[in-house]
């Protein structure tokens, strides 16, 4: 009896350790191409990381390119991946109308596509017959939603707020965290959403156009900021204005934002990002379409939260 189960185990032990063999084969001779939108924002520079060693990790090569902000160079390095011939290419797009042209091109050439964080444009998707395997994002309106729901809660029942949005009203991500913070604060008819301003995801240029708000306002005593470079500029304009005991700000946040908001600023919450996992996600789905496994077309992962509460702990994994 013992004999014949050490040989069953044998026959089940050979085909897992043989499939384990096989997916790595799989991916020892594909090349991914990453292509993202800049490195001067910290979420992309973990987001490169992260594909660089997750790639590694499962076996492909990994070619990064970075656009600097520019449509045109993208569109240009995705065709530069398609003349290189890589097996796979993760998009994280610069706008989404523009990105379409991207996958199109992807697609005539057979290469699947993948798209992380900012996706292309879903209807502009479907008028040129484009298609993505996957897309894996941040829940962006569930993002601005918690960072709503926190400003509800501080505030108290009885509270009212005139609030400014530094915002970057050209992306589809931003939009979306503005809706769920509106949605969110709705439930308080006190709290008034009175200007919008676009800071250009640049922390630089929220400085500038937050202390116009602000100066044109001078009853604002909340901040919105939709972006985490759009936060340290807005933070920096709220100090320099004179106005840290009269305004708070919350904000989608990077680890400086959480550091902010551990210390007990007049940054008091936001939610933060996780670019590694996204990135980590996307190559376990590229390897999955390679093992002709099941892939999951869309995925969406829920920001976190952070507050007095748990900011010192937050800024221990912070990108």
């Amino acid at each position: 009896m013992f004999v014949k189960a050490v040989q069953l185990s044998h026959y089940l032990i050979v085909p897992i350790l043989a499939a384990c063999f096989a997916s790595s084969a799989l991916a020892a001779d594909k090349t991914i191409g990453v292509s993202l939108p800049n490195l001067s924002n910290p979420y992309y520079i973990a987001m490169k990381k992260s594909f660089e060693e997750n790639g590694k990790a499962s076996g492909f090569k990994v070619k990064v390119l970075i656009a600097d902000n520019d449509v045109a160079k993208q569109l240009s390095q995705v065709q530069s991946l398609i003349e290189q011939k890589v097996d796979a290419v993760a998009l994280n797009c610069i706008a989404s109308g523009p990105c379409v042209a991207s996958v199109g091109e992807l697609n005539k050439a057979n290469i699947p596509v993948f798209t992380i964080n900012l996706l292309p444009d879903p209807d502009g998707l479907k008028r040129a017959g484009a298609k993505v395997v996957q897309s894996v994002q941040t829940d962006q309106k569930m993002g601005g939603k918690y960072i709503g729901e926190q400003l509800v809660h501080d505030l108290g029942p009885q509270g009212s707020a005139v609030v400014g949005i530094v915002g970057e009203p050209t992306s589809v991500a931003a939009n979306a965290r503005d809706a769920g913070f509106k949605e969110a604060i709705a439930v308080n008819p006190n709290i008034k959403v009175v200007a919008l301003v676009n800071g250009k995801v640049e922390e630089t240029t929220s400085l500038k156009v937050t202390t116009e708000m602000l100066q044109g306002n001078p009853r604002m005593n909340i901040v919105y900021s939709d972006t985490e470079p759009s936060a340290l500029g807005a933070l920096a304009a709220i100090q320099q204005s004179g106005l840290a005991g009269k305004v708070k700000l919350y904000a989608f946040v990077d680890k400086r934002g959480v550091q902010a908001i551990a210390g007990d600023t007049l940054m008091k919450a936001g939610a933060i990002q996780d670019p590694a996992g996204l990135a980590k996600i996307q190559v376990d789905g590229i390897k999955k379409y390679f093992a002709n496994a099941t892939i999951e077309p869309n995925i969406s992962v829920a920001p976190v939260l952070v507050n007095q509460a748990n900011a010192a702990a937050a800024v221990k994994s912070a990108y």
